[in-house]
């Protein structure tokens, strides 16, 4: 029979050797102990060993055993216990919370794993805050359905984050779980709400999650509507990056009439920069628009106290292939010949051309920073 009791004195023992040996009895004859919560005990209390050496080994065995631990709730309480503590070294929650993921399919409650990820995302080790947002995708198909609705409202609790590496864990865990989201219309709707929020950053966030969303969305003209309306927001670095995302979105709509009349209105009424955006795409849809007067007539109410874009647009990226552009009286009416003879190269053209992209970034915007 094994002796609990003095493989426990070991764990006080000076000698480090005598509670490694300790901790190797404990991992080869777990299941023979009479008090297998004890040793539990023993073993959280050896993670913080002041012994490199045994706190290692303490946190190996800890991991191997954790399935063997009869209350495995407690167990789990007493666990997250040792991440949220200040008084645990931060060297040791670290090596912790590496090991979480296999040890939750044997915790039956995992709502209570939830919660204790979120507040654990608040620690002031950074690299802990990741790792827990990182493990929220994992946790969040586990929760009942009402459960989940409340966890939603978690995540855009942390969307908040001035931490970047645990904000972009949050986002990555937010749009692995937005499948899992019962009511995705209103969960859209939660975190757009969020653009309006006063943090800069915030707001960048709630952006970067959005695009990224957004093929999960099943209403894509919604989708298409809500951002160019997010196009003309009073933020900047929201209408920037709005309407950099336009360029994503319009392969998705099916009436292109309407994408053309919505591009034209912010062409119009927008910034210098949204109206670059919109005159980007309206560049590469022009030539598929059935009615060709009227997308003539749009394009040239564009001209005079506007800089015609699309046109220099079109002549920038085309102009090295087709020098009659630059000769032409009617530079449109060029583009609409050229357009009819070989419109597929010269989408292609206009497709490919990366370079104008990043030109017409301005200097100085938030979404250049952070990129």
């Amino acid at each position: 029979m094994v002796d609990q009791s003095g493989i426990h004195d070991k764990t006080f023992s000076l000698s480090a050797d005598e509670r490694i040996n300790a901790l190797e009895q404990f991992r080869t004859s777990f299941e023979s102990f009479p008090d297998r919560h004890q040793v539990f005990d023993d073993l959280l209390r050896l993670c913080s060993d002041e012994d490199e050496t045994v706190q290692e080994k303490a946190i190996n065995v800890l991991e191997t055993v954790f399935h063997l631990v009869p209350d495995k709730e407690k167990a789990w309480a007493e666990l997250a216990g040792l991440l949220k503590s200040v008084s645990v070294p931060e060297t040791v929650r670290w090596e912790v919370i590496n090991f979480l993921p296999s040890i939750f399919p044997h915790v039956v409650d995992m709502k209570q794993v939830w919660d204790d990820l979120i507040e654990i995302t608040a620690s002031e080790n950074s690299r802990v805050q990741e790792k827990a947002a990182s493990y929220l995708e994992t946790v969040f198909p586990e929760l009942s359905e009402k459960e989940r609705e409340e966890a939603w409202k978690d995540f855009l609790g942390l969307i908040g984050t001035e931490n970047q590496a645990a904000w972009e864990a949050t986002v990555l865990s937010l749009v692995s779980s937005f499948a899992h989201v019962p009511d995705k219309r209103g969960a859209w709707d939660k975190l757009l709400r969020l653009t309006e929020k006063e943090s800069t950053y915030s707001r960048e966030q709630t952006m970067e999650a959005l695009i990224l969303l957004f093929p999960s969305m099943p209403d894509k003209t919604k989708v298409w509507a809500d951002f160019t309306a997010l196009a003309g927001s009073r933020y900047e670095n929201v209408r920037e990056m709005a309407s950099d995302a336009l360029i994503l979105l319009y392969p998705y709509q099916e009436d292109r009439e309407k994408v053309w009349d919505d591009l034209i209105r912010l062409a119009r009424k927008g910034d210098n920069y949204v109206r670059g955006s919109a005159a980007d795409i309206l560049a590469r849809i022009f030539h598929q628009q059935s009615d060709g007067e009227k997308v003539r007539e749009d394009i040239k109410s564009l001209t005079g106290e506007r800089y015609d874009y699309i046109v220099q647009r079109a002549l920038e990226v085309l102009g090295p292939d087709y020098p009659q552009l630059f000769e032409a009286k009617d530079s449109i009416e060029e583009l609409y010949k050229l357009a009819r003879e070989k419109a597929p190269y010269a989408k292609w053209k206009a497709a490919s051309n990366p370079e104008h992209e990043v030109s017409r970034k301005k200097s100085g915007s938030s979404l250049k920073e952070e990129k």
